[in-house]
C-alpha cells in the first residue's frame, strides 16, 4: 500500500451542513462515557479497530476527515485490533461502554447477535457491489440490521463493504468439476457449499497458507482477493486465481457506536459523523479495488462459468436456512437475500 495516497480529500458541502437529528433511544451505560458534547464542545471517542499496522494511513484518514467536518469537534481515538482488548470481545466491551466505538465484523460477535454472521457475508447472498448496495439501502437489510444492533445498545453507521472473495490454487480451476481432486482450505460454511459438489475442504488459519500450500497439505484456498495473496506472498507457491462469483463483496465491516454515547453527541454531530462514515467507507472499498488491481498481474485469472454460480446458488439454501433459524430477524433477513437471488435470475 502506497501510504502516500493516503492523503485527505475535501468533504462534501451536506457533510459540512449537518442539519438533522440521528438519535435513537438506546440501553442504559455501565461505564463512563471519555466526554459528553454539548453544542460547541469537543467529544472524543476511543474505537478499536480489528486491522493491525498494514492499515495505520487509511485510518488516520477517517480521523482526520471527521476532525475537519466537524471544525475539530469529534476527536477519534483509534487503536489498532488487540491493542485494547481481544477482537472477540470489542462488541461486549461497545455494549458495555467500555469501548465508544468499534470497526468491526460482524463474524467476531456470531455467538451474540442473530444476524451477525449473516451481516458479514454467507455463499453466494451478494455476487456484486450493486447487489450488496441494494440489499442494504432498498430491500431492508440496513434497517432491520440497525434495529437489531438498537436492541444490544449500539448503533449502527454505515456497511463497509470489503474486497474479493475468490479461490487461488496450485493448479488451473475452470469449473467446480476441477476442485474435486484437489483440497481446498475453507471457512465453515463455505465448505457447506463445496461439499455438496464433493470437494475435499479442511480449515486452517491465515499464518499457515504459505507452509499448507508449499507443502501440498493443501492445493488452493478461499481467502481474498489477488492484494490479499500477494501480501501473505502466495504468488511465489500458487498463482492460478479463479473468480467464483460466490460472494462480492467478500466481508462486509462495520462502524458501530455505542448508543448512550452516540445519544450524546448534537444532532449536527451525529449527521456529520454518519456521512463522513460513509463516505470514508466508499473510499475504503475504492482502495481494495485498486490493490486487487495493482496485484492482478501476478496471478493467472480464470472465471467459473454461469452454470457453476447457478448450481453454487442452490447448495447455498443449507447455510441459509441455518441463518434463519437463528431468530425471526435472521429470517426476515434471508428471505430478503432469497428474495434479490429469485429477481436476479440467481434461484428458482
Amino acid at each position: 500500500m502506497d501510504n502516500n495516497k493516503l492523503i485527505p480529500r475535501p468533504l462534501t458541502a451536506s457533510v459540512k451542513a449537518g442539519l438533522a437529528c440521528l438519535a435513537l433511544a438506546g440501553s442504559t451505560m455501565t461505564f463512563p462515557i471519555t466526554a459528553l458534547a454539548q453544542d460547541g464542545e469537543v467529544i472524543e471517542i476511543r474505537m478499536q479497530r480489528y486491522t493491525g499496522t498494514e492499515e495505520d494511513a487509511i485510518f488516520q484518514r477517517y480521523k482526520d476527515m471527521l476532525a475537519e467536518a466537524s471544525d475539530g469537534r469529534i476527536k477519534l481515538n483509534i487503536f489498532r485490533g488487540g491493542e485494547l482488548l481481544p477482537n472477540g470481545q470489542m462488541f461486549a466491551a461497545l455494549r458495555s461502554g467500555t469501548l465508544q466505538a468499534i470497526y468491526g465484523y460482524g463474524g467476531y460477535w456470531g455467538g451474540q447477535m442473530d444476524t451477525a454472521v449473516l451481516e458479514s457475508g454467507i455463499p453466494m447472498a451478494w455476487t456484486s457491489l450493486e447487489e450488496a448496495q441494494e440489499l442494504w439501502s432498498e430491500r431492508g437489510l440496513g434497517e432491520l440490521l440497525a434495529e437489531n444492533y438498537a436492541q444490544q445498545g449500539v448503533h449502527y453507521t454505515v456497511p463497509v463493504f470489503g474486497g474479493k472473495f475468490d479461490l487461488l490454487t496450485k493448479e488451473p480451476v475452470e469449473s467446480l468439476a476441477d476442485m474435486s481432486e484437489l483440497k481446498i482450505r475453507a471457512t465453515p460454511s463455505v465448505s457447506a457449499v463445496l461439499n455438496h459438489f464433493d470437494i475435499p475442504t479442511v480449515y486452517i488459519p491465515p499464518q499457515e497458507f504459505y507452509i499448507a500450500l508449499s507443502t501440498n497439505t493443501i492445493d488452493g484456498l478461499i481467502y481474498g482477493g489477488p492484494y490479499d495473496y500477494s501480501v501473505l506472498k502466495l504468488n511465489e507457491v500458487a498463482t492460478h486465481y479463479t473468480e467464483m462469483n460466490m460472494l462480492y463483496p467478500g466481508f462486509v465491516d462495520n462502524v458501530l457506536v455505542n448508543q448512550n454515547v452516540w445519544n450524546s453527541m448534537p444532532g449536527d454531530l451525529q449527521v456529520i459523523f454518519t456521512e463522513v462514515t460513509a463516505e470514508w467507507a466508499d473510499y475504503r472499498h475504492e482502495k481494495f479495488e485498486e490493490w486487487n488491481e495493482e496485484a492482478a498481474h501476478q496471478f493467472d485469472i480464470t472465471t467459473l462459468p454461469e452454470s457453476d454460480v447457478l448450481a453454487m446458488t442452490e447448495a447455498a439454501q443449507e447455510v441459509w436456512d441455518k441463518e434463519a433459524e437463528k431468530s425471526p430477524q435472521a429470517a426476515e433477513a434471508i428471505e430478503m437475500i432469497r428474495d434479490m437471488a429469485r429477481d436476479k435470475g440467481r434461484l428458482e
